[in-house]
Protein backbone atom coordinates (compact mmCIF):
# COMPACT_ATOMS: atom_id res chain seq x y z
CA UNK A 1 0.00 0.00 0.00
CA UNK A 2 1.27 3.47 -0.66
CA UNK A 3 0.12 6.07 1.96
CA UNK A 4 0.74 10.01 0.68
CA UNK A 5 1.78 12.43 3.44
CA UNK A 6 1.26 16.18 3.34
CA UNK A 7 1.52 19.41 5.91
CA UNK A 8 1.30 22.97 5.31
CA UNK A 9 -1.03 23.75 2.65
CA UNK A 10 -1.75 27.42 4.14
CA UNK A 11 -4.45 27.64 1.51
CA UNK A 12 -2.27 27.27 -1.56
CA UNK A 13 -4.91 24.91 -3.50
CA UNK A 14 -3.12 24.70 -6.77
CA UNK A 15 -0.20 23.61 -4.76
CA UNK A 16 -2.30 21.07 -2.95
CA UNK A 17 -4.37 20.14 -6.47
CA UNK A 18 -0.75 18.92 -7.68
CA UNK A 19 0.42 17.41 -5.03
CA UNK A 20 -2.72 15.04 -4.96
CA UNK A 21 -2.67 14.52 -8.62
CA UNK A 22 1.09 13.68 -8.42
CA UNK A 23 0.21 11.09 -5.44
CA UNK A 24 -2.40 9.48 -6.70
CA UNK A 25 -0.55 9.19 -10.29
CA UNK A 26 2.12 7.34 -7.80
CA UNK A 27 -0.95 4.86 -6.88
CA UNK A 28 -1.43 6.35 -3.03
CA UNK A 29 -4.38 5.32 -2.32
CA UNK A 30 -4.97 6.84 1.14
CA UNK A 31 -3.76 10.28 2.67
CA UNK A 32 -2.44 11.61 5.72
CA UNK A 33 -2.95 15.81 5.95
CA UNK A 34 -1.12 16.95 8.96
CA UNK A 35 -2.25 20.32 9.36
CA UNK A 36 -1.96 23.94 8.41
CA UNK A 37 -4.17 23.42 6.13
CA UNK A 38 -5.22 26.92 5.71
CA UNK A 39 -8.66 28.70 4.36
CA UNK A 40 -11.92 27.28 3.82
CA UNK A 41 -10.88 26.91 -0.24
CA UNK A 42 -8.92 24.16 0.37
CA UNK A 43 -11.26 21.79 2.37
CA UNK A 44 -13.32 21.17 -0.71
CA UNK A 45 -10.26 19.82 -2.36
CA UNK A 46 -8.82 17.74 0.31
CA UNK A 47 -12.36 16.02 0.99
CA UNK A 48 -12.01 14.81 -2.44
CA UNK A 49 -9.73 12.21 -0.89
CA UNK A 50 -10.99 11.93 2.29
CA UNK A 51 -7.80 12.40 4.20
CA UNK A 52 -7.03 11.58 8.17
CA UNK A 53 -5.99 14.47 9.32
CA UNK A 54 -4.66 16.61 12.60
CA UNK A 55 -4.83 19.48 13.63
CA UNK A 56 -2.01 22.44 13.48
CA UNK A 57 -1.27 25.78 14.83
CA UNK A 58 -2.84 27.34 11.81
CA UNK A 59 -6.08 25.68 13.11
CA UNK A 60 -5.38 26.54 16.87
CA UNK A 61 -5.15 30.08 16.09
CA UNK A 62 -7.63 30.26 13.35
CA UNK A 63 -10.00 27.52 13.30
CA UNK A 64 -13.04 30.26 13.82
CA UNK A 65 -12.60 31.78 10.59
CA UNK A 66 -13.46 28.87 8.57
CA UNK A 67 -16.70 28.54 7.00
CA UNK A 68 -19.33 26.05 8.10
CA UNK A 69 -19.08 23.09 7.66
CA UNK A 70 -15.11 23.06 7.35
CA UNK A 71 -14.97 24.93 11.09
CA UNK A 72 -17.11 21.77 12.83
CA UNK A 73 -15.06 19.12 10.88
CA UNK A 74 -11.47 20.71 11.93
CA UNK A 75 -12.59 20.73 16.01
CA UNK A 76 -13.45 16.93 14.78
CA UNK A 77 -9.55 16.66 14.36
CA UNK A 78 -7.14 15.19 16.39
CA UNK A 79 -4.22 16.80 18.15
CA UNK A 80 -2.07 13.50 17.58
CA UNK A 81 -3.02 10.16 15.26
CA UNK A 82 -1.32 6.95 16.28
CA UNK A 83 -2.11 3.77 13.73
CA UNK A 84 0.12 0.91 14.65
CA UNK A 85 3.40 1.41 15.18
CA UNK A 86 3.05 4.68 13.35
CA UNK A 87 2.45 8.51 14.63
CA UNK A 88 1.06 11.26 12.58
CA UNK A 89 1.38 14.45 13.81
CA UNK A 90 1.61 17.99 13.07
CA UNK A 91 4.80 18.86 15.13
CA UNK A 92 5.58 16.32 17.46
CA UNK A 93 4.41 12.88 18.92
CA UNK A 94 5.15 14.21 22.26
CA UNK A 95 1.87 16.22 23.57
CA UNK A 96 0.48 17.14 27.17
CA UNK A 97 -2.42 15.11 28.60
CA UNK A 98 -4.08 18.14 29.39
CA UNK A 99 -4.84 19.67 26.35
CA UNK A 100 -7.73 18.19 24.39
CA UNK A 101 -9.56 20.64 22.76
CA UNK A 102 -8.29 23.77 20.17
CA UNK A 103 -9.07 25.93 23.42
CA UNK A 104 -7.11 23.73 25.53
CA UNK A 105 -4.46 24.28 22.78
CA UNK A 106 -4.73 28.38 22.87
CA UNK A 107 -4.66 28.45 26.45
CA UNK A 108 -1.76 26.46 26.90
CA UNK A 109 0.20 28.73 23.87
CA UNK A 110 -0.90 32.01 25.99
CA UNK A 111 0.49 30.87 29.36
CA UNK A 112 3.25 29.81 27.68
CA UNK A 113 3.77 32.73 25.30
CA UNK A 114 5.06 30.51 22.85
CA UNK A 115 3.86 28.17 19.85
CA UNK A 116 7.00 26.03 20.58
CA UNK A 117 5.46 24.95 23.82
CA UNK A 118 3.26 22.94 22.06
CA UNK A 119 4.48 22.33 18.64
CA UNK A 120 8.04 22.55 18.70
CA UNK A 121 10.54 22.83 15.51
CA UNK A 122 12.16 19.57 15.18
CA UNK A 123 14.64 20.10 12.82
CA UNK A 124 16.13 22.98 14.87
CA UNK A 125 15.50 21.46 18.55
CA UNK A 126 17.75 18.83 19.63
CA UNK A 127 16.08 18.19 22.87
CA UNK A 128 12.53 17.80 21.20
CA UNK A 129 14.20 15.12 19.01
CA UNK A 130 15.51 12.83 21.61
CA UNK A 131 11.60 13.94 23.88
CA UNK A 132 10.18 12.32 20.50
CA UNK A 133 12.21 9.47 20.13
CA UNK A 134 11.94 8.73 23.51
CA UNK A 135 8.68 9.01 23.30
CA UNK A 136 7.88 6.44 20.33
CA UNK A 137 10.26 4.07 22.36
CA UNK A 138 7.77 4.47 25.22
CA UNK A 139 5.14 3.98 23.29
CA UNK A 140 6.01 0.28 20.70
CA UNK A 141 5.77 3.03 17.95
CA UNK A 142 8.54 2.86 15.14
CA UNK A 143 7.91 5.49 12.30
CA UNK A 144 6.76 9.52 13.18
CA UNK A 145 5.40 11.67 10.42
CA UNK A 146 5.36 15.50 11.12
CA UNK A 147 4.76 18.73 9.32
CA UNK A 148 5.51 22.28 10.74
CA UNK A 149 9.07 23.20 9.69
CA UNK A 150 8.01 23.73 6.03
CA UNK A 151 11.45 21.58 5.62
CA UNK A 152 11.64 17.70 4.56
CA UNK A 153 14.10 16.45 7.04
CA UNK A 154 14.44 12.69 8.38
CA UNK A 155 16.21 11.42 11.88
CA UNK A 156 16.97 7.79 12.35
CA UNK A 157 17.79 6.34 16.27
CA UNK A 158 19.60 3.13 15.69
CA UNK A 159 18.84 -0.28 18.14
CA UNK A 160 22.64 1.35 19.84
CA UNK A 161 21.05 4.76 20.48
CA UNK A 162 22.82 6.40 18.25
CA UNK A 163 20.77 9.10 16.16
CA UNK A 164 21.72 10.14 12.50
CA UNK A 165 20.41 12.35 9.74
CA UNK A 166 19.24 10.96 6.94
CA UNK A 167 19.27 12.14 3.01
CA UNK A 168 16.35 11.78 0.63
CA UNK A 169 14.83 11.30 -1.54
CA UNK A 170 14.82 7.79 -0.35
CA UNK A 171 14.53 6.30 3.14
CA UNK A 172 14.78 2.81 3.32
CA UNK A 173 13.00 1.66 6.89
CA UNK A 174 15.16 -0.59 8.59
CA UNK A 175 12.99 -2.79 11.22
CA UNK A 176 15.83 -2.62 14.48
CA UNK A 177 15.57 1.66 14.37
CA UNK A 178 12.85 4.42 14.84
CA UNK A 179 12.53 7.32 12.52
CA UNK A 180 11.00 10.73 12.76
CA UNK A 181 10.11 12.42 8.64
CA UNK A 182 9.82 15.40 8.15
CA UNK A 183 7.49 15.71 4.94
CA UNK A 184 7.93 19.18 4.24
CA UNK A 185 5.69 21.64 2.92
CA UNK A 186 2.75 21.86 0.02
CA UNK A 187 2.15 25.72 0.44
CA UNK A 188 4.87 27.26 1.52
CA UNK A 189 8.36 25.38 1.64
CA UNK A 190 11.51 26.98 3.02
CA UNK A 191 13.94 24.52 1.90
CA UNK A 192 13.99 25.21 -1.64
CA UNK A 193 11.31 25.66 -4.08
CA UNK A 194 9.30 23.06 -5.23
CA UNK A 195 5.67 21.62 -3.35
CA UNK A 196 6.88 18.78 -1.08
CA UNK A 197 4.89 15.94 0.35
CA UNK A 198 6.48 12.24 1.14
CA UNK A 199 5.43 8.81 0.06
CA UNK A 200 5.40 5.69 1.84
CA UNK A 201 5.08 2.14 0.41
CA UNK A 202 4.22 0.39 3.33
CA UNK A 203 5.29 -3.12 1.91
CA UNK A 204 8.51 -2.25 0.55
CA UNK A 205 9.64 -0.46 4.06
CA UNK A 206 10.66 3.15 2.41
CA UNK A 207 9.94 5.98 2.59
CA UNK A 208 9.84 9.17 -0.52
CA UNK A 209 10.25 12.72 -0.07
CA UNK A 210 8.84 14.13 -2.69
CA UNK A 211 9.58 17.70 -4.76
CA UNK A 212 7.28 18.54 -7.85
CA UNK A 213 8.63 21.21 -9.69
CA UNK A 214 6.30 24.62 -9.57
CA UNK A 215 4.09 25.66 -12.44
Amino acid sequence: MRVAIFSDVHGNTAALRRVLADARERGAEAFYNLGDTGNGETHPVLARVSPKSVIGNWEVSSWQTLPSPWREQVRSWPFIRREGEVFFCHASPVWPETVRTLEDAARYVRERGSWFALFPALHQDEEARWQAFAHMAEAGARLTFHGHTHVQAAWQLTGDNRLRSLSGPHIDLAPDALYIIGVGSVGRPLDGPGWCYALWDTEAHRVTLIRLREG
